[in-house]
Order: C-alpha cells, then sequence, then structure tokens
C-alpha cells in the first residue's frame, strides 16, 4: 500500500517482506498473552496504550519508506514512554521516563539520519529502491550508515554499551508494560538492524560483521553478570534482556561476516540462529516479566532477599515461571537450549575454514557464549531458588491465600506452552526460518543433523541421572532428618539468601569493572537533566520572545532555501 505525497520524500509505503514475518508472529504472540493477562485489571486507559503500541511496532515491521519507517518508529518510542511513565507520580519514574526519552531520540535521530543518507544515494525514500542500488554505495557512506544503524537500533535494542536505560524504565513500568517492551519492542530495533545490514545497505564489510559478533559476546557477558549481582527481580530481568539481545546480535554478526566472506549457506543457518533467538527471548522474557507482576502484586514487592516459599501460594505462577527460567538459562528441552545450540553449531562451522582473524573472534565468541549460558542458568537457580522454595524471609510479604487459575495463568500458559513447544518440537519454528533466511540471502541454510529428536534425547539425560538417584535412595532407605543449624532455632533467617547465592561469582569476576558503564551512563544522564532544566527558560511565557523564534526560524528557512 502507498500514500502518496505532493513531496517524493513524506510518500508512504507499506508492506510485508519474508524478514518481517517472525517478528508479526511474536508481536501476535505475546500481545494476545499480555491483554489476557490484563484482563483482571479492567485498565481501559492502559489496555488502549497497549493495543496502540502493538500497532505502532506493527507499522514500523510494515514501513516500506523512510517516511513510513520513521513516523511508525517515533509512534512506537512516544507510545512506550507513556507505558513506562504510568506511575508518573512517583519521581524514579519520572527520572526514568526522561532518561528513556533521551536515548530514544539520540537513537530515533542516527536512524532517521542513516536512512535520509540511504534515500539520498538511491534517489529515492522507497526501502525497495534503496535495496536495489545499495551494491553502489561508497565504502565511506556504507561506514557510515553501519555505525548510525548500531548506534539507533542498537540503543533501542539495549546493546551495551547503550543498555542503561533498561534497568531504569523496566521495573517502574507496569508488567504487562515491560513484557511487551523486553519481550516485542527490543525486537523491533532488531529487525531495523537486520533490515538494514542485509538489505538497505548490504553487503556488509567484513569489519562490521566482526565488530557485531563481539559487541553481541560482551553484551551477552555483561548482562549476564549484572545480571547475577542484581537482586531485584525486574531489574535483573531487563540484565538478561541485553545479555540475550547481545546473543542474536553475535548470531547476525556471524550472518553478516559469513556473507561478506562469500559462505552464504552459513550466512543462512547463522540467519536462522538469530531469528530464532529473538522469537524464543520474547516467549521467555514476557512470560517471566507477567510472572514477575504476579510476584509483585501478590507478595507486595520484588525484592529477591525479602521473598520466599512462594510456590506454597502461587501453585500455577510459580512453575509457569519455572518453564521461563528453565528457557532462559538454556535447558533442554525448552526452547532457549535449541536457538544457543544453532547459535554454537554455526559459530563451530566458521571456524572451519575462515581465515584466522575471523577464527579469533570465533572462538572468542564461542567461549563468551559458553561463559553467558553457565552464568545464566546459576543466575535462575538462583532466582527461582531463593524467591520460590523455602520459606517467606518476611512475614510481611508472607502470602496467605492460595492462587486460583484465571486470566493471569492463562495468559502466561500462552507462552509457556510455546517455550515447550518449540523446544520439544523446534522443526515448527525452524522450518518457515529456513525459508526466510534463503529468501533473504539467497542460499539453503546448512543442515542441521538431529535437530528433531535432539531436545528429547539430551533432556532424557538428566532425567535418568535424577531416577536413577531416586532409586538408589529409595533402595538405601535414606531418612530425612531435621535441618541443623548450629543447635540455634531453625528461622527463615537460617535461609540461603541471594547476596550469598552471587558472592562467590562476584568475587571471581571481581576484576571486571562492573561500574564503569553505569557511571559513564549516570553521568550522561545527569548532565542531560541539567540540560533539560536550563533549557526551561526559552520557554518563558514571553510573546514577544516566541515571536522572536518564529522570525528566526523563518529567516535561517529563508537563507537555506536560497
Amino acid at each position: 500500500m502507498t500514500v502518496e505525497s505532493s513531496l517524493p520524500f513524506l510518500r508512504l509505503e507499506f508492506g510485508f517482506t519474508a524478514l518481517a514475518f517472525p517478528f508479526l508472529a511474536l508481536l501476535a504472540i505475546v500481545s494476545c498473552a499480555v491483554v489476557v493477562w490484563s484482563l483482571p485489571r479492567r485498565d481501559a486507559a492502559e489496555l488502549m496504550l497497549l493495543i496502540a503500541f502493538a500497532l505502532a511496532m506493527s507499522g514500523v515491521l510494515a514501513a516500506r519508506s523512510v517516511a513510513a519507517f520513521f513516523l511508525a518508529w517515533e509512534a512506537m518510542s512516544l507510545i512506550s514512554a507513556f507505558l513506562v511513565a504510568a506511575q508518573h507520580e512517583r519521581r524514579v519514574v519520572r527520572r526514568a521516563t526522561l532518561t528513556y526519552l533521551i536515548v530514544a531520540q539520540g537513537g530515533a535521530l542516527c536512524v532517521l539520519v542513516a536512512l535520509c543518507i540511504l534515500a539520498g544515494q538511491a534517489g529515492s525514500p522507497s526501502f525497495s529502491v534503496i535495496a536495489a542500488s545499495a551494491g553502489s554505495l561508497p565504502p565511506p557512506l556504507r561506514n557510515a550508515v553501519f555505525a548510525l544503524a548500531f548506534l539507533g537500533f542498537g540503543s533501542k535494542a539495549g546493546l551495551l554499551p547503550l543498555h542503561f536505560w533498561l534497568p531504569r524504565a523496566h521495573p517502574v513500568a507496569p508488567a504487562n508494560a515491560s513484557a511487551m517492551l523486553s519481550g516485542v519492542m527490543l525486537k523491533v530495533a532488531i529487525y531495523g538492524l537486520c533490515l538494514t545490514t542485509l538489505e538497505l545497505a548490504a553487503p556488509a564489510p567484513l569489519a562490521w560483521g566482526l565488530a557485531l559478533t563481539l559487541l553481541g559476546t560482551v553484551s551477552a557477558i555483561a548482562g549476564v553478570l549484572y545480571a547475577l549481582l542484581e537482586h531485584d527481580l525486574k531489574r535483573l530481568l531487563a540484565y538478561h534482556s541485553v545479555e540475550n539481545v547481545g546473543i542474536v546480535a553475535l548470531g547476525l554478526g556471524v550472518a553478516l561476516t559469513a556473507r561478506t566472506l562469500g559462505d552464504i549457506p552459513l550466512a543462512s543457518l547463522a540467519l536462522i540462529a538469530a531469528l530464532f533467538h529473538t522469537i524464543n527471548h520474547g516467549l521467555f522474557k514476557a512470560l517471566l516479566f507477567l510472572g514477575s507482576g504476579v510476584v509483585g502484586e501478590r507478595a507486595g514487592t520484588v525484592d529477591l532477599e525479602r521473598l520466599g516459599g512462594l510456590w506454597e501460594r502461587l501453585v500455577w505462577t510459580a512453575p509457569l515461571f519455572l518453564v521461563g527460567c528453565m528457557s532462559i538459562a538454556g535447558l533442554p528441552p525448552f526452547n532457549g537450549f535449541i536457538s544457543e545450540w544453532v547459535t554454537f553449531r554455526s559459530l563451530l562451522a566458521g571456524v572451519a575454514g575462515s581465515p584466522l582473524a575471523v577464527r579469533a573472534v570465533l572462538v572468542a565468541a564461542l567461549a563468551g557464549l559458553a561463559l553467558t549460558g553457565g552464568l545464566a542458568a546459576a543466575c535462575f537457580v538462583k532466582v527461582f531458588g531463593v524467591a520460590f522454595l523455602g520459606r517467606s524471609r518476611d512475614l510481611r510479604h508472607a502470602l496467605t491465600e492460595r492462587e486460583r487459575f484465571g486470566p493471569e495463568p492463562a495468559g502466561m500458559s500462552i507462552l509457556a506452552g510455546l517455550c515447550m513447544l518449540l523446544g520439544i518440537v523446534p522443526l515448527l519454528a525452524v522450518t518457515p526460518l529456513a525459508s526466510v533466511a534463503t529468501t533473504t540471502l539467497g542460499a539453503v541454510p546448512l543442515a542441521l543433523p538431529m535437530l528433531s529428536a535432539l531436545p528429547v534425547s539430551v533432556a532424557a539425560l538428566p532425567f535418568a541421572g535424577a531416577l536413577a538417584v531416586v532409586l538408589i535412595a529409595t533402595r538405601r532407605r535414606v531418612r530425612g532428618v531435621p535441618t541443623w543449624t548450629c543447635g540455634s532455632p531453625v528461622t527463615a533467617a537460617a535461609q540461603y539468601t541471594a547476596t550469598a547465592f552471587a558472592r562467590p561469582l562476584e568475587i571471581i569476576f571481581a576484576f571486571l569493572p562492573f561500574g564503569l558503564v553505569d557511571d559513564v551512563a549516570r553521568r550522561f544522564a545527569a548532565g542531560m537533566l541539567r540540560l533539560t532544566r536550563r533549557s526551561r527558560a526559552l520557554q518563558s511565557g514571553s510573546l514577544r520572545l516566541y515571536l522572536a523564534y518564529a522570525m528566526a526560524a523563518f529567516m535561517i528557512v529563508v537563507v537555506a532555501a536560497r
């Protein structure tokens, strides 16, 4: 569909490409689950904002011209800011919203400049024309477009070091808004990065593919380390978005690198890995945020140090949240395991026949991805064990009423069921994603042997081990005894805390500058806040001053037009 304008640059053109379909499917699934979860709240304004947010994101995915893309992108950003600012009466919410708006508008400016460079070079704002002339883009302009795209889309997706708005915005937003922000909006930013690097400014130089691979690896490791040290459940989940977006960026970087080297089947496989992990992360992260919303509402806090024993009362949320924990930790037979395994396979295939420099980057990415998987598993053992097992650590937050099945568990069940389904039958997603990769890159991806039987066969090993342990324990008649605490009374305070669980890992990684990026981000945000306060002087209420502004703007336009 095309909406003509007297100014060619403002022409609105919409249509769907193969690359947009996985993101549209994720948007539809998560939106339905969030709406079902939100039904008991009966907040018409919030529900309308969520629907408008979903429509704006679908507009971004359908846009096929510069003006259409940017208008939908800005609508998505502004509506999401309203969702973050839902509880604007709190000062911390207002500061988080302003930080988010600063990052969002700075990123939007980078996206607009990149698209304008491409449109100016192609002589048309249509994405189809831009893509057709992408091969003739001069190297300096191509590098500028890639840099701007990484800044614009990477800041919205939460890639390091522009991730600092995520742990500020997610804790203050309602749970359903956080599910949409992390589950879908970050993926729309990934779509923008894929669109630019694979279509509008393709082919990517080798240096940019390697840079994205390294940036994704660093983001994945840093995100999971930050999460390990965090004890606020929603902030912890926000840091895991940084981790998983890093894994997606890693896969996309491998795809760009392989495409530049002429190995299109490997590039298709890496693109499948990136798209599959994008979908999986959207599903289990939305599930976890909705679960955290239930915990926050029922227990009155999301501080892990105050929670405990929630499974006793949250009989529906607890097992569904456990599915999300196992999925994000990459354990079989859940969907997170499959997409990370496909990413591993693409890295291993790339190491085999690559030049030395490329091989070094891919080996580093392999090590980083393996480390990330182990740390993520440790983090969610901490989360689930501390929050849902044991006994309540604070009687003020102890639950008395047993949870009943309703819209909230129903919405979470949709996402949990898909996490299990795509883990057990991954070909349901891999087959259509292979078609998308083939259409986008023009070659059939490398084969994945044993993919259909892998989840069940791998998951059978720990289950067999657990069964053997139970049988041995039954045969030996293992007896149960009360917990011993050196003769002291057994209380909830004797339980393992989140801090105690994370402390050994914190000591191991103490050499890393955890606070450096956050300190820089904090100073940047503080500087922007000071600038906005001082800029209020421009809005003095004086009509003469406003007329002077208008006259100055008119003179600038006249001089520029000449």
